[in-house]
């Protein structure tokens, strides 16, 4: 039997500025194609501020895959971060969870 909590089981670790460690359970289907429609977006420097602010809506949404149960508004996000380190996160937090799926999946067949 795969068990899928037992591949997919390592979560991704960040420190805030204030101290609080969360622990990020891997990006929804739905997380991943925000991003990449993001990443569309930032080749338009017209919508600068629509790119920033959805690139915190979206940082927003990586914290609150915490499993530790806090919430966070992207008010709050907002308020407390700026969009570099939003950036820094969501590319870091992809990294991680690639490489993850590169380490454990191998789609090439031996003869």
């Amino acid at each position: 039997m795969l068990d899928l909590t037992a591949a997919f089981s390592e979560l991704y670790q960040v420190r805030l500025f204030d101290g609080t460690e969360l622990n990020l359970s891997r990006p929804t289907q739905a997380l991943q194609e925000s991003i990449m429609r993001l990443q569309e977006m930032g080749n338009d420097a017209k919508n600068s501020s629509k790119i920033m602010k959805e690139t915190m809506a979206i940082f927003c949404r990586v914290l609150n895959r915490n499993t530790q149960g806090i919430t966070f508004t992207q008010e709050q996000i907002e308020d407390d971060y700026d969009y570099s380190v939003a950036l820094l996160v969501i590319g870091d937090y992809l990294q991680f969870y690639a490489k993850e799926v590169a380490a454990k999946v191998s789609f090439r067949t031996t003869q």
